[in-house]
């Protein structure tokens, strides 16, 4: 398997939302670091009251703490940002903040998401919203697969595709296979990554993660706009007075 070592995305916002998910993560580390990373940070948004959340963070507190250790292992500046609030809110301001490249989301952010739902409402605000793609880590690692960046695969459609490739290439350089996929089409064998803009979306992008066995790197419509000097802030984050705790 070919070997590959670059700098391009040097920050990552994991938001680490349940324990099945710090586990999935855990098994992607390697790959998604070799990508450059120099810093990480875990988030955690805390939204329950009472003994229900006390559970729920000392089942995930561990887990967050392995995973920083990991990535301090592999020379990664790592930190774990506990918010209480709005999730959305909280990932989109700080991604900005902590000028990350990538945000790493699960399909879902609820513990046990309803079996009708591919995706949960987290994902789809921030399909909107974000303005950094995502990288959906739609299963578990296989270490028999193609490795993250191996075979990546541009979905060819949509009416932002010039500005699509451009941001694309930028952050992934490597040799980027464009492909189609239409209604009945298979996800290309071998493909290790599928590369995708604002459109498919709502339904569509649900059959699409469905139907892929490999994550999924999705580019909302903001992080597709063109900046050409970046000015303050535009994001503002909730109020810390909301109770919100960051263990560094």
């Amino acid at each position: 398997m070919r070997k590959y070592r670059f700098t391009v995305i040097e920050s990552l916002l994991i938001a680490v939302d349940a324990a099945p998910f710090a586990d999935r993560v855990a098994g992607w580390l390697p790959d998604l670091v070799s990508a450059g990373v120099r810093r990480a940070t875990l988030f955690h948004a805390i939204e329950g009251v009472g003994t229900e959340c006390v559970k729920e963070l000392d089942n995930l507190r561990p887990r967050l703490d392995r995973l920083a250790v990991q990535l301090s292992a592999r020379e990664v500046e790592a930190d774990i940002a506990l918010k209480r609030g709005d999730r959305v809110r909280w990932l989109t301001s700080l991604a900005e903040l902590r000028t990350c490249q990538v945000l790493v989301v699960g399909a879902h952010c609820s513990v046990e998401p309803p079996q009708t739902m591919t995706i949960g409402s987290t994902l789809r605000m921030l399909l909107e919203e974000s303005h950094v793609p995502l990288l959906i880590l739609t299963g578990a690692y296989d270490p028999t697969a193609p490795r993250l960046f191996e075979r990546p695969y541009l979905l060819s459609s949509g009416r932002q595709m010039a500005a699509l490739e451009s941001r694309a290439r930028a952050l992934i350089p490597v040799t980027l296979h464009t492909t189609t996929l239409g209604a009945g089409e298979t996800i290309p064998p071998g493909a290790s990554l599928l590369v995708t803009g604002p459109e498919p979306s709502g339904d569509a992008f649900e059959r699409l993660l469905s139907r892929s066995s490999c994550p999924v790197l999705a580019f909302p419509a903001p992080s597709l706009a063109v900046h050409l000097e970046k000015g303050p802030s535009t994001v503002t984050p909730p109020s810390e007075a909301t109770g919100a705790a960051r263990k560094g």
